[in-house]
């Protein structure tokens, strides 16, 4: 028997599932930004950047606080525990690179409520993680109410991680890279149109809802000029040599903290004295990171201090990610790159005064070291001008994308989103979209 028309020509069905996804990960990533500014406000009687709040705070409270979250982050894991019993396992990469496309309501929410308790009181990991998981947990559970097979259960999947994407960050081109270089690590343009629709619808519920606006602001910049960009490419190597350095000390430290003989809370406690003893001397050791790199991208500090800042940022992240907390690190990465572009910036400088701006140093910082660190030279290009608006910087941050990306490749080392289950088993290799 022939199938009917609409079963013969998936497309059909694909877009509007597609609008579906991306507004319900836009509305899924703004009940838990509601829920994390509803807490913020409720512990400390303030809102803004948690930056901002940890200054506010005498030194004992910010040191205090990610003790305490730390510890009910854990017994929220370790309590949720039994709820897990028999609910799938892994995350949202590992359901659409090798899996059926299923994620588990209960593990996501327990994770989701430990990364909220985490972040919130102001643990060093991204809160986008936990949002783009929820995402991405909406395209998993549409695709189960629409019945559907292997292929396009996988295909909403990445919808939600699109939309969660656009609606974190306010880029949809870049959701749309990051699931096609990063999540599949391929180029289907079957499902473009999809990907592309979810994170349009993603972006378009969060503008009308509160207005949609780049998330850094940097200082004014003018096209580079040859000279600048010959000294924009030197910052790109290097953050491409010094960007594997950088993951091998990340991954020390949280080796280090999983070899602890310490129950889960306890852990996740510790990781959180991590933070709040650098926070007690530097609040911004709170957060993923947002408020510092906004103040690098409009501001020339002295070296000593954002070195100063780049070692304690990476310790703390270390602590907290290695102690079993459940985030994002891929804003603390941007955090790493506005540094270390900032100190190569200076070091340039000396070599030959007012060679680079401050600002755009950091700048193009930010996209050679996550495009050496992800692997992925079209998202980091495309994420820095979303992030930013500056396209004047679209020649400099494309050159130093594309130049700090081999150098990952050449120098070899652990990848930003290279997980182990990624490691033990092989990509399916039949296409997703046939039947």
């Amino acid at each position: 028997m022939m199938k009917p028309w609409w079963r013969r020509h998936t497309l059909v069905l694909n877009l509007p599932l597609a609008v579906g996804c991306g507004a319900l990960g836009a509305l899924l990533v703004l009940g838990f930004q509601f829920a994390l500014h509803a807490i913020e406000q409720g512990l400390s009687g303030r809102s803004g950047s948690l930056v901002a709040i940890a200054r506010q705070l005498a030194p004992w409270q910010r040191a205090l606080a990610p003790v305490l979250g730390g510890l009910l982050a854990g017994l929220i894991l370790q309590q949720g525990r039994h709820l897990l019993r028999g609910a799938a396992e892994g995350d949202y990469l590992e359901a659409v690179r090798v899996g059926d496309g299923r994620l588990s309501l209960r593990r996501t929410l327990v994770n989701s409520l430990s990364s909220l308790a985490t972040v919130a009181s102001g643990g060093s990991i991204g809160r986008e993680g936990a949002m783009v998981a929820l995402a991405a947990l909406g395209g998993s559970l549409l695709a189960r109410l629409a019945s559907l097979g292997l292929p396009r259960r996988r295909l909403l999947v990445a919808c939600g991680i699109a939309a969660g994407w656009a609606a974190a960050y306010h880029a949809p081109l870049a959701a749309v890279a990051f699931v096609c270089e990063v999540v599949w690590r391929r180029l289907d343009w079957r499902a473009l149109p999809a990907l592309l629709l979810a994170a349009l619808t993603a972006s378009l519920t969060v503008d009308r809802l509160f207005g949609l606006a780049p998330l850094y602001q940097p200082a004014p910049l003018a096209a580079p000029d040859h000279l600048a960009l010959a000294g924009y490419c030197l910052l790109a190597l290097l953050l491409g040599v010094a960007s594997p350095l950088f993951m091998g000390a990340m991954e020390l430290g949280r080796r280090a903290m999983g070899r602890l003989p310490l129950r889960l809370p306890w852990r996740m406690a510790l990781g959180g004295a991590v933070v709040g003893g650098l926070a007690w001397f530097w609040p911004q050791m709170w957060g993923n990171g947002y408020s510092t790199v906004s103040w690098l991208l409009v501001s020339d500090p002295a070296w000593q201090l954002v070195l100063t800042l780049l070692a304690c940022k990476l310790v703390a992240t270390s602590a907290t990610s290695g102690s079993g907390a459940v985030g994002g690190i891929f804003t603390p990465m941007l955090f790493a790159g506005a540094a270390g572009g900032a100190l190569a910036g200076q070091v340039l400088n000396m070599l030959l005064p007012g060679w680079l701006p401050a600002g755009g140093a950091a700048l193009v910082g930010m996209a050679a070291f996550l495009a050496a660190t992800a692997r992925a030279p079209v998202l980091a290009m495309l994420m820095l001008m979303e992030l930013t608006g500056a396209y004047a910087m679209l020649p400099p941050v494309a050159l130093a994308a594309w130049l700090a990306a081999h150098i990952g490749r050449r120098l070899g080392g652990r990848a930003l989103y290279q997980d182990e289950a990624e490691l033990r088993r092989p990509a399916p290799g039949r296409c997703w979209f046939r039947r």
